[in-house]
């Protein structure tokens, strides 16, 4: 009987990576990174850490920016899971355009809530006013949504945009202010490549998002 060379059988090899499952598993690295339900947290800790508020207390900073994180983030999260299990939304990435409504409904109700929970704290207005121009943006976004699928993700880095901006022309941004503006600016960039590369949108719908995002909060962050 012939004798089978076991080497030569690999049966647990994997196929190689091709590069277009690298570029996708980077730009889904990328989108999840700075998912719309992380950009309030990350606009808190720029609050308190690159502006004058970094005179207050560590402690202080970040028993501000975890109440922020619980507000913005983890509970809207909590509910997202259950309407999953629900069958209301079909994944917490919200890729159907009609099933994001009620979830960014949730936001609006969670900006407000942030926005609540700061002015306890006695925040300034003009931290009050950025969480109002995200809570507008997502409105305005959930009417768009009706008819066209505007990307969420480039309106949450656009608002990141857009109050850096509003802190370096108010000169409140006291550490580094056109890096940070810079890094912000690619950073979106990234964040809009990565929807295209994971064919969630279109480059109309990336940049109505990112524009829509940053004059919205650039503007309410200036009237108030």
């Amino acid at each position: 009987m012939e004798q089978i060379d076991n080497n030569t059988i690999k049966t647990d090899s994997k196929p190689e990576q091709t590069p277009r499952g690298r570029l996708a598993k980077a730009a889904q690295i990328i989108s999840d990174t700075f998912m719309p339900l992380l950009i309030p947290v990350y606009c808190m800790a720029i609050a308190m850490w690159i502006t004058p508020l970094q005179v207050l207390p560590e402690r202080t900073r970040i028993g501000a920016t975890l109440g922020v994180a619980i507000i913005t983030t983890a509970i809207p999260m909590a509910l997202l899971l259950l309407l999953m299990r629900a069958g209301r939304i079909s994944d917490v990435c919200l890729s159907r355009r009609r099933e994001r409504t009620l979830p960014m409904g949730i936001s609006i109700f969670a900006f407000a809530g942030a926005a609540v929970y700061l002015g306890m704290l006695h925040a300034p207005l003009w931290l009050l006013s950025f969480f109002c121009g995200a809570a507008v943006a997502v409105f305005v976004a959930i009417l768009i949504n009706l008819r066209w699928k505007i990307s969420a993700h480039a309106i949450g880095i656009g608002g990141m945009a857009g109050m850096m901006l509003w802190l370096t022309a108010a000169g409140l941004a006291s550490v580094n202010a056109m890096i940070w503006l810079t890094a912000i600016i690619i950073a979106g960039g990234l964040v809009g490549s990565s929807r295209l590369v994971l064919e969630r949108h279109t480059l109309a719908q990336v940049f109505a998002g990112w524009l829509w995002g940053c004059v919205c909060v650039f503007s309410l962050m200036c009237i108030f």
